[in-house]
């Protein structure tokens, strides 16, 4: 995959990928054979040809025409991020809330230049890095909030994609908000150093857009979040630049840099940011451990951060998780563990770590193994850590089930300790109620993305056949997406740990937030973008 190429129209990939033939057979397969699916049928992406894209309503303005397009494959490109209704209608080529016109700056002045013409005609600009969010917040506003504005407009940072600046004594770096994950590390590698944030989407989104949706990472105890590796961002918004100072830390009232993690592009655009970046692990050290259910290996996980152990990889994956994506024989509950060191060898820590999880039942039957100077480099091809981690990967079989019109998504949220196990429960049979009534069956999965002393972030992954009709199979989707975080907020959690709260969550974020605090954004976003044309409907809703 080449990560510069235009990204899909439609979910996970590069422009002229689709899904390959023989992985789609394979999938359809699994699916009825497995999982027992009644029989699939195959549909074929609409070509760009076919595909509703209505006319731009907007012509490129002469000041901005030397880097903006209304190209209608450009337009098609940016009208979606990755959400699932977003990919179904992608696929079938439906593409109406296409963006008027798409601005690529070159510069953080053409940045500031798109603002202001944006502002003075009333458009709605939607910034983009790689366009992978799955929150329903990537693309432009539809429907009646898109009525009052004179159109719209997609911002791509792409162009904006260098490492500007190395601080190698104190391992910081100065990088533009457009550079995509391979991008920015190729660069970090000539100084022997690299950010260390790999979130699954690390292939195509980029710094601008983790920054802007508080991106959470693979490694799962001590950088959680990008907001851990910020040292000061720079935002230009509609009403200026907005730039944090750069500091290892203050004690100055409240920190001006979690203003912009998480802003979304509601008050502005990422141009820049310090960043701590770090020297290549040279020591690695992992195992999977078996448990027989999820409470006793969350014990463990519970008893492994809570020593502060603090692994690169603690994760949990339920044994409906790893048959879903084709290890059938892992009859068990699976925890990977993993631990990464520049400094020393990681061998004390993993040893310590199974000697927890065997005091909750957990068995290694093959040993932990070890990478870094005296060890050797490979991970052997057969062991279940290796096999999990090249089932895991964002590819083919996404791309296959929304040609097979499958009906599937996520839920994930934070719960402390002392709630997930009932918890648990409940979310597992709000889903697979759901999806049993709209769908006539479904399978539901459990993982831990991440932990922490106080309490786990699970994952919840639906998965059921869907409708023929595109738009039912959106709405069977939402019944169950909506089950979950209704049961969400029941337990009173937070309805995203790390993908953002987009269109898509803002109604049970609306809950989670005090009550004035919704008053507290729009004072803000009054501040930084006075004409509500920063991604209208993300977080907060533009005045009226």
């Amino acid at each position: 995959m080449d990560p510069t190429a235009p990204r899909r129209r439609w979910g996970w990939g590069v422009a002229g990928e689709t899904p390959d033939a023989d992985a789609v057979a394979e999938r359809k397969a699994y699916l009825e054979d497995a999982l027992g699916f009644p029989e699939l049928s195959v549909a074929d992406p609409v070509p760009l040809a076919e595909a509703t894209v209505p006319e731009p309503g907007l012509a490129v303005p002469d000041r901005l025409a030397a880097f903006c397009s209304a190209d209608r494959a450009a337009r098609a490109r940016h009208t979606y991020g990755m959400a699932p209704p977003e990919s179904i209608r992608g696929f079938h080529g439906d593409f109406a809330p296409a963006p008027d016109l798409v601005a690529t700056p070159r510069t953080e002045d053409e940045v500031a230049e798109t603002l202001a013409w944006a502002t003075e005609a009333g458009v709605a600009v939607s910034p983009v890095t790689g366009g992978t969010g799955v929150a329903g917040g990537t693309g432009p506003p539809q429907g009646d909030l898109r009525e009052r504005y004179a159109g719209t407009l997609a911002l791509n940072l792409r162009e904006l994609d260098q490492v500007l600046e190395v601080d190698e004594t104190s391992r910081a770096a100065r990088i533009q908000g457009g550079a995509l994950g391979p991008e920015l590390n190729a660069q970090l590698r000539e100084h022997d150093l690299h950010l260390r944030h790999y979130p699954q989407s690390y292939q195509l989104s980029g710094l601008g857009g983790w920054i802007a949706t508080r991106s959470g990472g693979h490694y799962a105890t001590r950088y959680t979040h990008i907001d851990e590796f910020v040292q000061s961002v720079r935002m230009i918004a509609p009403a200026g630049a907005f730039e944090t100072q750069r500091l290892p830390e203050h004690g100055a009232g409240p920190d001006a840099r979690r203003l912009v993690c998480g802003s979304e592009g509601a008050l502005g655009v990422i141009t820049e940011a310090w960043m701590q970046v770090e020297p290549r692990p040279a020591y690695r050290s992992a195992a999977a451990v078996y448990f027989d259910g999820v409470e006793p290996a969350a014990d463990a996980i519970r008893a492994i951060v809570q020593a502060k152990l603090t692994p690169a990889n603690c994760r949990l994956h339920d044994r409906v998780e790893t048959s879903m994506y084709g290890l059938q024989d892992l009859d068990r509950e699976l925890v990977v563990l993993g631990f990464e060191s520049a400094d020393r060898p990681t061998d004390p820590e993993l040893e310590r770590a199974l000697e927890l999880a065997a005091e909750h039942g957990g068995e290694c039957p093959d040993g932990p193994d070890h990478f870094g100077p005296g060890y050797g480099r490979d991970r052997p091809a057969d062991s279940d850590v290796t096999r999990w981690g090249q089932a895991f990967q964002m590819g083919e079989a996404a791309g296959a089930e929304v040609a097979l019109g499958v009906v599937s998504g996520t839920v994930e949220t934070a719960v402390t300790w002392d709630k997930f196990p009932e918890f648990n429960e409940a979310m597992v049979s709000a889903l697979e109620d759901a999806a049993a009534e709209v769908c006539g069956m479904g399978h539901v999965s459990t993982r831990f993305t991440h932990v922490y002393p106080d309490g786990p972030a699970p994952y919840y992954t639906f998965m059921a056949p869907g409708a023929e009709d595109p738009e039912e199979r959106i709405e069977q989707w939402s019944t169950i997406k909506q089950a979950g975080l209704d049961t969400v907020m029941e337990f009173d959690l937070t309805p995203t740990h790390h993908h953002a709260v987009g269109r898509d969550h803002r109604d049970w974020y609306a809950q989670q937030i005090p009550e004035n605090y919704d008053e507290v954004l729009r004072a803000v976003k009054a501040v930084l973008d006075p004409a509500g044309v920063m991604a209208p409907g993300v977080l907060v809703d533009p005045p009226e």
